[in-house]
């Protein structure tokens, strides 16, 4: 019983479904096996497995070849089946070659994301581009939950177990309103911008966490004026007078009521990178975008 099982399972497979169909459409064996470019052999003995599978006779062996009732019924829904996969080979074709498609890319920063998503919405059109905005943290937790593809965050060093790709490096910067005494300064250390009161980012931030570390390094503990939950928070903030700030370097912007002004003696680094799972770079369309990436950074 179970070999009789195994048997009629092996016969129903869709190449003994598409030699079925090229023997009906053709009317002979022998042009069917040279359409599918097989052997006669091999395509008598596919039809045959398909009959002892399904346990009827679907074809008349004489000349030329015609259907069985049972064959009749079998031919139409062969057809069907046969027609929703090759609709399923050409979608897999589109996404392979990257003609359709979907990309979730979240970011920290639009000025170092919508840059890259615009050359590869230019190279790719057929492909659907949704977006997420996000600290590091933040972004970091929808990678690993499949939120999104592809992350474009602030870190300090490559996170170990997913791909990273370096874009663009950067180093903070002190953003202050442009009637403050210290705005006049061509640059300033970090112990004047500690001496004044601040406007800081969230925990999740990078670049709070970047502050942080130096700060914490010289023993510096800055009055805290105002939390915010994001750059452009924080940037509003600091032209309304509430305290100065720290913002990375190419993401100042240009708000003439600020003066972004170098920070002096800080040696911390951080870059930003397009992140993903590394099981995601075997996607298309991942695969392109971190190549983009790749090819646009400083370095992979």
């Amino acid at each position: 019983m179970a070999k009789e099982a195994k048997k009629r399972q092996g016969g129903l497979s869709l190449t003994a479904l598409r030699v079925f169909a090229a023997v009906v459409d053709s009317g002979s064996f022998s042009r069917a096996a040279e359409t599918l470019g097989m052997s006669q052999p091999n395509v008598s003995f596919q039809v045959v497995n398909l009959e002892q599978a399904c346990g009827v006779r679907l074809l008349q062996r004489r000349q030329p070849v015609s259907l069985t009732d049972a064959g009749r019924d079998l031919f139409v829904r062969a057809r069907l089946i046969l027609s929703r996969v090759d609709e399923f080979e050409s979608s897999v074709r589109d996404l392979r070659d990257l003609q359709r498609g979907r990309l979730t890319i979240g970011f920290s920063s639009p000025a170092a994301a919508l840059g890259l998503i615009a050359v590869f919405l230019r190279a790719h059109p057929g492909i659907e581009v949704a977006t997420a905005l996000g600290n590091t943290e933040s972004l970091l937790a929808d990678i690993q939950n499949c939120r999104i593809d592809v992350g474009i965050m602030t870190l300090t060093e490559p996170r170990p177990a997913l791909t990273n790709t370096l874009i663009a490096e950067q180093h903070l910067v002190a953003c202050l309103p442009r009637r403050h005494r210290l705005a006049r300064a061509d640059a300033i250390s970090l112990a004047e911008l500690a001496g004044e009161p601040l406007v800081v980012r969230e925990p999740g931030s990078m670049t709070q966490q970047l502050l942080d570390r130096v700060l914490a390094e010289r023993g510096l503990a800055p009055p805290v004026r105002l939390r915010v939950a994001s750059r452009e928070a924080l940037k509003e903030a600091v032209a309304q007078g509430i305290g100065l700030g720290a913002v990375l370097h190419d993401e100042a912007g240009s708000d003439l009521r600020l003066r972004i002004v170098p920070i002096t003696g800080i040696a911390v680094r951080a870059g930003i990178y397009a992140v993903s799972l590394n099981e995601s770079i075997d996607l298309p369309a991942v695969a392109a975008f971190v190549a983009l990436a790749a090819k646009t950074g400083v370095a992979a």
